[in-house]
């Protein structure tokens, strides 16, 4: 019986999940999602298979793909990753990489850095602000790597000097949040 409560039940779910079991070594595709039920969907899926990331209804990420930049990563025409960011409010404030979603069968293939080298793109004048787990190593090093590649300077930042909605994560939460300072290439 459908729950349509669970991805795990949709149909289509199970298919792409095998496919990702079998991804060949394609070259990562980079594309904005759009505001679509499918788009939607590939969120909600790969909400589901992330560990860390909390599982969507389609119309609220269909919702926020209205809101705010989301790119989706494909190898081979699946879906294997998307980046949700937040331009600042003013033209000094700024890009807020608020998530960056990798499922576990697509991991250590440059999808990552790929993704946060496009929305670095989108808004190159801005400094980029983003939020990890204490305990997220992984994503600490891929940061680290990230700054490095465009030339900027990763630096831990207060957490009360943005807002966690901002930031995208709730008050409770325990992210700590890290500033690529850009700035320092036009000097």
């Amino acid at each position: 019986m459908f729950n349509p409560y669970s991805p795990y039940a949709e149909p289509g779910f199970d298919a792409w999940k095998q496919g990702l079991e079998a991804l060949p070594p394609s070259e990562v595709l980079i594309r904005k999602a759009e505001q679509t039920a499918q788009d939607g969907r590939w969120m909600r899926w790969m909400q589901a298979d992330c560990e860390s990331t909390n599982i969507q209804s389609v119309e609220d990420n269909v919702s926020k793909i209205g809101q705010q930049l989301v790119l989706l990563a494909e190898i081979a025409d699946y879906p294997v990753g998307f980046c949700c960011v937040l331009a600042g409010r003013t033209d000094s404030d700024p890009l807020f990489i608020q998530l960056v979603a990798v499922v576990p069968s697509a991991r250590r293939r440059g999808v990552g850095l790929a993704l946060l080298s496009v929305a670095a793109a989108s808004q190159p004048q801005r400094n980029i602000v983003m939020a990890t787990l204490d305990d997220n190593f992984d994503a600490r090093r891929l940061n680290e790597r990230f700054a490095q590649s465009i030339g900027g300077n990763i630096q831990r930042v207060p957490v009360s000097r943005f807002r966690p909605s901002d930031l995208g994560f709730a008050r409770d939460e325990r992210h700590r949040p890290w500033m690529i300072d850009r700035q320092q290439e036009a000097d």
